[in-house]
């Protein structure tokens, strides 16, 4: 009877295989934590900056019930668009609304600060009791911008950090 020999090349293929097979794994579960962190790092950001721009827009809309106010308490006091615009103006220059108007028109806008790099600009058309009435309109204005707008300047870091 003849024994059969077992052969060296089996086991030493096997081990390699099985060396690659774990730092295959190895590499992905490194990854896998890279990506994961980044992504959790990532959801903290947008968490904050949508805080902060609610927090602005709450501010906005405060700031538009102020305008409501002043328009609703001059609203039935004259016909006259130019003096609704006046006793409307008067009303608002305690508040930090800027007020242009430029006889036909009344365009308020103010400025709310989000964070350090940003703020809420908002622009809104005051309505003369005329167009309120022919329109049938809900409000004492009409919303022209909304809009977030950056207040530094942005400068591109093409610097890599290679070692930690």
């Amino acid at each position: 009877m003849k024994k059969k020999k077992l052969s060296i090349t089996n086991i030493g293929t096997v081990t390699l295989l099985m060396v690659f097979i774990v730092l295959c794994m190895i590499t992905f579960a490194a990854l896998s934590l890279a990506s994961a962190s980044r992504d959790a790092r990532l959801g903290r950001q947008t968490v904050d900056h949508m805080t902060e721009y609610y927090t602005a827009s709450n501010q906005a809309e405060e700031l538009l019930e102020t305008v409501d106010n002043a328009c609703a308490g001059e609203y039935g006091q004259t016909t006259d668009p130019a003096e609704y615009y006046r006793l409307v103006h008067k009303n608002l220059l305690l508040s930090p609304i800027e007020a242009v108007w430029s006889g036909d028109t009344f365009d308020v806008a103010f400025q709310i600060e989000i964070n350090d790099s940003q703020e809420l600009s908002v622009l809104i058309d005051l309505l003369s009791p005329q167009q309120i009435q022919a329109d049938g309109a809900g409000s004492f204005y009409r919303i022209l911008s909304w809009e977030v707008i950056r207040t530094d300047t942005w400068e591109s870091d093409n610097t890599l950090q290679l070692i930690q």
